[in-house]
């Protein structure tokens, strides 16, 4: 059986650290925006092995994550499109036996 721990952190951060924590954040979220914005052009792409080669280099430059960060972001933008489609495929399924 699987089980699940969470754990919440406070962190007790510098103003320093603190700027530098919320630069990478909104940086994070801009390329993820950035990436679900060169998906849904290429009509919803959900392969992140695709989007990757699409999106890699951009976010590394114009978001300047580190490389781990800059993999992670097509993964994530990737993997709520399957999600997405798979909730599309349910429901048109549902309505289809309804009628």
């Amino acid at each position: 059986m699987k089980q699940v721990i969470t754990a919440k952190l406070k962190l007790k951060l510098t103003s320093k650290q603190k700027q530098s924590v919320r630069q990478t954040t909104l940086a994070y979220r801009d390329a993820m925006n950035y990436a679900s914005q060169v998906a849904f052009v290429n009509n919803k792409l959900s392969s992140a092995a695709k989007l990757q080669k699409l999106v890699y280099y951009d976010i590394r430059e114009k978001f300047n994550l580190p490389a781990q960060m800059s993999c992670n972001v097509p993964r994530q933008v990737a993997a709520t499109y399957k999600s997405l489609w798979s909730k599309v495929k349910q429901n048109v399924n549902k309505l289809k036996k309804l009628c």
